[in-house]
């Protein structure tokens, strides 16, 4: 009897060491939380910790809980990631999927909503609702989520106050630099496939007459009525914008048809890469700039 006891407690602690590996927590404690007083500053948005890192002070800590390429809609928050998140000193989220909405009820810390953020600009999406998908391709929403988030950082670490403050002089230099473009193909007209890059569209001032998919069904069919509409639009010299992923191929079915009507027509397409790919979001605007052609 004594054996088989020994056995059970046995076979518990297995257990116990398989879901502490399998959820990352010996990982999550040893390489994720702020050091020397730092803080722990956590995004629920791939890649967006690359921007918020240039914001960090000595000893902070800065992480997404999920890695780039990965699309947030068709995430769930795991066990590991909700204690990523409870243990946050700051939370910054998109404010609309699922893993948003979670992170904002667990999360112990400041949470920083982009979406409910005074002085962020959202846009319609034509003939359809508000369009919360990353606001932040339009520099001037960009800059007010940074803002925000130094105004937090420096009430929660004051010491670091100075510091948080001149790296976001610095990058509202780097903004600056880009967002000469804004406005740089006025009087233009266009459709987008995905709703994130409705966005940078708006900035460089064209008129988004059509999105052809719009919540989080990247593999959403083609309603027959678009097809006439792409059509028509791209017939008058109206521009494609397509979502793409780090290599350059378009993320979404909607995607690939926009490019095939687009070469069909030999319309302008303009390549936008998905918010979750890999680099800054002003790195991410300069990929667009470039593409535009201006001096």
């Amino acid at each position: 009897m004594r054996g088989r006891g020994l056995a059970v407690v046995g076979l518990l602690m297995l257990l116990v060491f398989v879901f502490i590996y399998r959820y990352g927590i010996v990982e999550y404690t040893a390489n994720t939380a702020g050091s020397g007083g730092g803080l722990l500053i956590v995004t629920t948005f791939p890649s967006l910790d690359e921007d918020l890192s240039l914001l960090s002070c000595t000893g902070d800590r800065v992480v997404s809980i999920y890695p780039p390429g990965t699309d947030p809609h068709e995430l769930q928050l795991g066990p590991k990631e909700a204690r990523m998140v409870m243990d946050a000193d700051l939370i910054v989220t998109g404010g609309h999927t699922p893993v948003d909405l979670k992170a904002e009820e667990l999360a112990r810390g400041i949470v920083i909503n982009l979406i409910e953020l005074d002085g962020v600009k959202l846009v319609n999406i034509p003939g359809g609702p508000v369009n919360s998908h990353y606001p932040i391709y339009d520099p001037d929403n960009y800059m007010v989520l940074m803002r925000s988030v130094v105004g937090e950082l420096s009430r929660l670490r004051p010491e670091c106050s100075s510091e948080y403050r001149s790296k976001l002089s610095q990058l509202a230099d780097m903004v600056r630099g880009v967002d000469r473009f804004r406005g740089a193909l006025n009087g233009s007209i266009g459709v987008v496939d995905l709703p994130s890059s409705q966005y940078p569209a708006v900035w460089l001032g064209v008129d988004v007459e059509l999105v052809l998919v719009y919540g989080h069904e990247h593999g959403g069919s083609i309603e027959p009525g678009m097809v006439e509409a792409v059509d028509r639009i791209l017939s008058r010299g109206g521009i494609a914008f397509v979502t793409v992923d780090d290599s350059g191929n378009p993320v979404s079915k909607a995607g690939e048809w926009l490019m095939d009507r687009a070469r069909t027509h030999n319309a302008t397409v303009i390549l936008v890469k998905a918010p979750y790919t890999r680099g800054t979001v002003i790195e991410k605007l300069e990929y667009i700039a470039g593409q535009v052609g201006i001096s």
